[in-house]
């Protein structure tokens, strides 16, 4: 039977019985017009969920920036330590519980901030640097955005710093909610009061810079902002894997009591986190060298009190 049949084919009957089939089947299909018909050949996109666009990012190859000591030997590094610590750029050493910043950068006065208290307003370069990126970029999306009050980040030479257990390397900072009437510095927020555009704004802008590490939100500041993202759609997978769900729960947005009348976000440095470590070696003169740093300010402070 096998061969019959391709013996059959094989004799040029194929090619006619094709075409009655197909002549046979086409008026069971819907004539398309040319323009359908070049519709057909174009690939198919896959629908992307919305979410903000500055974080859906094109592929790119990363490599990490070389830091202050790259290339140095071992003997530079040490005279550099001794003789010219600023040149190294900011240290953050440690954790932020437990931890110091050397060669801080000063949170700068400008528009859109109010500074709370300029001798705790000492960061990192990603840390000043993130939070002034993200607060223009609110600024420029809503042009009458009401100043940021900012808390505490570090003092100078980071450390202890009450009443606060981190806040010691620079990576730390209390930022206030935008509120959509007058209010204080530590005004506790609620539904009536918060402006959640904004601060929903300032959220995304923040953790687009790429280096927020956490954010320490109370839990009922947390529902107002997901109802308002999920509300003005956005992407409910993205919105979930912000926000905390239970505790102990993994999420950048995390609930910690004390955290209505303010938000804390704690930064990644690799730069200065990373000089830190590779001056683990050097920390006897690196002790040295900044005791020498804060001498004359402590000298003039003894001054004062004398006085």
């Amino acid at each position: 039977m096998r061969s019959e049949a391709l013996s059959f084919l094989g004799k040029g009957h194929f090619v006619p019985l094709l075409l009655g089939v197909l002549v046979l089947f086409s008026g069971s299909f819907p004539r398309e017009s040319p323009a359908s018909v070049r519709e057909v050949h174009r690939p198919a996109v896959a629908p992307v969920p919305r979410g903000p666009s500055r974080v859906l990012l094109e592929e790119q190859t990363l490599r990490p920036a070389q830091g202050p000591l790259a290339n140095l030997s071992p003997k530079e590094i040490q005279a550099l330590v001794a003789t010219n610590l600023s040149s190294l750029g900011p240290i953050s050493v440690g954790r932020p519980n437990r931890g110091r910043l050397i060669n801080g950068v000063s949170l700068p006065q400008v528009g859109g901030l109010e500074i709370m208290n300029s001798e705790r307003n000492f960061g990192t370069r990603a840390t000043v640097d993130s939070l002034l990126a993200a607060v223009a970029e609110v600024r420029a999306k809503y042009p009458n955005t009401p100043v940021l009050r900012v808390g505490d980040i570090s003092r100078a030479p980071g450390g202890y710093m009450r009443p606060h257990r981190s806040h010691q390397s620079g990576l730390d900072v209390d930022l206030g909610y935008y509120y959509a009437v007058d209010a204080r510095w530590y005004t506790k927020a609620n539904a009536e009061n918060l402006d959640r555009e904004r601060t929903w704004a300032l959220v995304e802008a923040l953790i687009a810079q790429g280096s927020v590490e956490y954010m320490f939100m109370d839990r009922s500041a947390q529902t107002l902002l997901r109802e308002h993202a999920l509300a003005s759609g956005e992407s409910p997978e993205w919105v979930d894997g912000l926000f905390q769900k239970a505790p102990r729960t993994e999420a950048i947005i995390r609930h910690t009591w004390g955290h209505l009348t303010h938000f804390h976000v704690r930064f990644s440095d690799p730069e200065a986190q990373g000089t830190a470590r590779k001056l683990a070696p050097y920390s006897r003169g690196l002790a040295l060298a900044t005791a020498k740093a804060a001498a004359p300010k402590r000298r003039a402070q003894a001054k004062l009190r004398r006085r």
